[in-house]
């Protein structure tokens, strides 16, 4: 252990650089700076060359599995095979040591239920083995060199282990010094033609053990440097050493997309949405959850969180992979033709292929492919096995005011009011870690916040709610009894040498709580009972975990957790372990009648069933807002939908340009929160000057009047995994022009946008996705624009490119209150986009947006058609105790071709119906329909006479 004037002077250097300077590159590894990265990075298509053993090959009594022997034939290492039929067009695969000298780690976290299993057949068939599964889809398995094959109606799409590169080294037991002595020696002696005579004594010299052991530590420093970097026992990296008590346990395997050149996944990473190819230039993309400052943007540097997943796109298929494991991971991509390296085995010479490479420390190999066939379809299937994003409360789709740190009560009062006095919606206040008692989570500053209960009455009488920040680091102090119990209790992750380990962070010297241990996340989810804190909301940042004084900043990886399990065999899953004891802790205060909400800056695949997310320490420059599109779209791909960026950076004061531009942004992404470091200029909205005040209130008022539309997509993800925000592909599948398209996006089906990112622009490049059949309108000014034109748009500082897309019905609200809660039964305007075929189409979901009763049902769940002058409401899920006051209040259609003569309403089904008061602009083809007034629990129809 380190003499503590060293670890506080670690952590005050740490604590300055945190403050004052952007992330040092030099701090974080590389591929080459891991040996097990290297290692597979280097294999070649012949070095390493498997065998599926036919005759071990077993068909399940079910009918689901087919398990079978895969040798390594260079070492005669065996593994365990293992295919699995999914439902849902989905297959599993798992490789593991059939005898390991130690159980390797398989990931459980991830999975929301044990995957339902479908049927297949086997057959050999010219020496290969053919796997039939249900939807025209099957599986050839070649069995040396062993490869796999994925193939639909008889195309081949997906292919793993096609280069060789399949690896799984096995864990072994570290030698004795005397037999790394021996093995030291072993490499000095000459090749067999060379002189022998002057080393011939040198066993004899050295018999005795204690001795040799003795001179293995003295010759130590004389190894070769290459020998020492391939070691696998430990590794070093600045100043601090891995031990590696079973060897190397990595495995890595490559996965070959046929017919495929866009790529997309693998959050969390400052980078295009489409992956770049890596193999040609820079390190692979990482998959290491770590705590990065001020990050740098465009490359595959590993951030706060790790989704290991990869969607591929082409014009007819979309299919998705998930790599389960939760160790360090690296993925090399690669974009070749179907001739790369001499073959045509896939196809004509100039097919498409994209190529992966998945590089993993620890685990085992634990593959679900899904076919799709669209990238609906894949989100689909994905979140089946991962489960669907939680359903939020209604509340925290609207804006969050948060800040490192508000000084204390008086200043939360105050700033609350100012909203209220400058007529801006907010819903949401946050609390960093200067509330606490001396960075003591679970308590307060008492001096500063008095009154905490208080504090939360003043807040929720006027429908708003207060997040406070919980850390998973507990400061070393006998005093401190959260610290203390836990310390009795034995609850803390612990060293190698299995004591507690202690670690530096913002309280100074700290424990680390194992949140592996089910007794220990029990026990934290206690604490979110106690009465100041009740009812409270949570943020959890820090919990990658972020250690100032270890390597990497985080923990080391040879640190044990419940069960003796090694850190680098979880550590991208220490984030969501800490999610599960928060969201339990949230569910037993309220029993169980209440929704959670928790941000998290740390994530794993699953946790979108728990928490929502965001980009972590970005900076107040205009390359940060626009990197934050592909990074939020590509976490919308991999499953974690409700995620956003600190408005306006977390480092820099950002002039009221930017910061204008930054919320007329963040107003149309998923989650929607300001933030800022505790060394910034104070940045609410009225502070600066008016124009810009107004901007910015106008950005915000705008997003509360999509609120309805916002939470009817929520509903949808979480019932089917549809991300509410989407790249333009996901809907326009075979529009080319889109793949790769990253600064517009669409918000559902039907809004399309694209926020204006780049300093100084007057103007904007807008593509209209789809063919000449698709109609946009401009929300502001209805002009229309049809699918495939690119027109160049002006944006003056008020403007933001918004189009709604002909054929769709948007519900929105355009009452202004002072909170999302407070408008929740505020009645509705439908907003209509007619195409070409005079139709239009939506959606809307109800409830009371607070308690768990949907999931019980309580909610009303309705479809809107418009078709042939009738616009209809149909109910596609009632409540039973549930009752909406929600009523419709206007309805407005872009497109109309033509004065009405009269607009009934009739109510169903007792056919009572009513005259409706209308108004039509022939100029601009609108038709505004007033006070409609049914409730929208009801079904009715609309009629509109020629």
């Amino acid at each position: 252990m380190l003499p503590t004037w060293r670890i506080t002077f670690a952590f005050i250097s740490f604590s300055l650089f945190y403050f004052v300077s952007a992330v040092d590159r030099g701090n974080f590894k590389t591929c080459n700076d891991a040996r097990f990265c290297r290692k597979h990075r280097a294999l070649k298509s012949d070095e390493f060359v498997h065998e599926l053993l036919i005759d071990t090959l077993q068909l399940s009594s079910d009918g689901s599995t087919v398990s079978a022997t895969v040798r390594n034939v260079q070492n005669n290492e065996d593994l365990l095979l293992e295919i699995f039929a999914l439902k849902d067009r989905s297959m599993r695969f798992k490789i593991n040591e059939k005898t390991p000298s130690r159980k390797r780690y398989e990931v459980d976290m991830s999975l929301d239920q044990t995957p339902a299993l479908s049927t297949l057949s086997m057959a050999h068939k010219h020496g290969q083995v053919q796997i039939t599964l249900p939807d025209s889809l099957h599986i050839t398995v070649t069995p040396k060199p062993f490869r796999i094959d994925i193939y639909e109606e008889g195309t081949i799409l997906v292919t793993l282990n096609s280069a060789n590169l399949f690896l799984m080294e096995a864990m072994k037991p570290r030698p004795s010094k005397f037999h790394r002595f021996v093995s030291w020696i072993s490499s000095l002696v000459p090749e067999p033609d060379k002189p022998v005579e002057e080393h011939e004594e040198v066993d004899q010299e050295h018999e005795n053990p204690d001795e040799q052991a003795q001179q293995a530590d003295e010759h130590k420093e004389e190894e070769p440097k290459e020998q020492k970097q391939d070691e696998p026992w430990e590794e070093s990296f600045k100043g601090h050493t891995d031990t590696r008590p079973f060897g190397g346990q990595s495995l890595g395997m490559d996965i070959s997309f046929i017919g495929f050149d866009n790529l997309y996944g693998v959050p969390e990473h400052a980078d295009t949405l489409r992956l770049k190819s890596t193999k040609q230039s820079g390190d692979p993309y990482r998959l290491y959850n770590l705590d990065v400052f001020e990050y740098e943007l465009w490359n595959g540097m590993a951030l706060y969180g790790a989704i290991p997943f990869i969607m591929a796109h082409n014009e007819k298929n979309t299919v998705g992979v998930f790599w389960n494991n939760a160790a360090e991971t690296w993925i090399d991509v690669d974009y070749t033709t179907a001739s790369h390296g001499g073959s045509t085995l896939f196809g004509a010479a100039s097919t498409p292929k994209a190529d992966t490479h998945w590089i993993s420390e620890a685990g085992i190999v634990d593959l679900f492919v899904f076919m799709g066939p669209r990238p609906a379809d894949v989100s689909r299937q994905f979140t089946q096995i991962v489960g669907h994003p939680f359903l939020p409360p209604f509340a925290t789709l609207g804006y969050h005011q948060s800040r490192w740190n508000y000084n204390d009560q008086k200043d939360v009062h105050q700033v609350h009011e100012n909203f209220d006095e400058n007529d801006i919606p907010m819903d949401v206040i946050w609390l960093d870690i200067e509330y606490t008692d001396g960075k003591r989570y679970f308590t307060w500053d008492s001096p500063k916040f008095p009154n905490p209960t208080e504090m939360f009455k003043n807040l929720t009488a006027k429908g708003r709610h207060l997040v406070l920040i919980s850390d998973p680091h507990f400061k070393k102090d006998d005093d401190y009894f959260a610290y203390k119990e836990m310390l009795n209790k034995d609850f803390y992750v612990k060293t190698k040498d299995k004591r507690p380990y202690e670690g530096w962070c913002w309280p100074g010297a700290s424990y680390y709580p194992d949140f592996l241990n089910p007794e220990v996340r029990e026990y934290y989810a206690g604490l979110y009972s106690r009465e100041t804190f009740k009812d409270a909301w949570t943020w959890n940042d820090m919990n990658e975990p972020s250690v100032f004084n270890g390597p990497e900043v985080t923990m080391f990886k040879d640190n044990l957790h419940y069960e003796d399990r090694e850190h680098r065999e979880i550590h991208n899953i220490y984030g969501m372990s800490h999610l599960l004891a928060t969201f339990d802790g949230h569910l037993k205060r309220s029993d169980f009648k209440l929704r959670p909400f928790i941000l998290t800056r740390s994530f794993f695949a699953g946790a979108q069933r728990l928490a929502a997310a965001w980009t972590g320490d970005n900076t107040a420059d205009w390359g940060h807002l626009k990197v934050t599109n592909p990074m939020l779209l590509s976490l919308s791909l991999s499953g974690m939908t409700f995620v956003g960026a600190d408005v306006g950076g977390f480092f820099r004061n950002p002039e009221a340009h930017l910061l204008v531009r930054w919320y007329q942004a963040a107003a149309f992404q998923p989650f929607f929160r300001a933030h800022a470091h505790i060394d910034t200029r104070r940045r609410e909205p009225w502070l600066f000057e008016q124009q810009s005040m107004l901007m910015i209130r106008d950005a915000i008022r705008a997003r509360y009047t999509f609120l309805p539309y916002w939470y009817t997509l929520f509903y949808q993800a979480n019932q089917t995994g549809l991300p509410p925000m989407r790249p333009l592909f996901y809907e326009f599948p075979a529009d080319h022009s889109t793949f790769a398209m990253e600064n517009e996006y669409l918000i559902g089906d039907a809004l399309l946008v694209h926020p204006v990112t780049e300093e100084n622009a007057k103007s904007v490049e807008m593509y209209f996705p789809g063919d000449k059949t698709e109609v946009w309108y401009d929300i502001t000014s209805l002009e229309t624009y049809r699918g495939g034109m690119k027109v160049n748009l002006d944006t003056p500082m008020h403007k933001v490119p918004l189009f709604q897309r002909g054929g769709t019905i948007i519900p929105r609200r355009f009452r202004t209150r002072r909170s999302a809660i407070l408008a929740i039964e505020d009645p509705i305007t439908l907003s209509i986009a007619m195409n070409d075929k005079n139709t239009g189409k939506g959606l809307l979901y109800l409830d009371d947006g607070t308690t768990r009763d949907h999931l019980q049902g309580e909610f009303v769940y309705m479809e809107f058609t418009l078709e042939n002058n009738i616009l209809k409401s149909k109910i596609l899920h009632s409540a039973n105790k549930y009752k909406t006051r929600v009523w419709l209040e206007r309805v407005f259609i872009t497109g109309w071709k033509f004065r009405p003569s009269s607009i009934e309403i009739h109510e169903l089904p007792r056919g009572e119906k009513s005259q409706l008061e209308f108004f039509f602009d022939e100029k601009h083809n609108i038709l505004t329909v007033r006070k409609p007034a049914v409730n929208l629990s009801k079904e009715w129809a609309m009629v509109i006479r020629p």
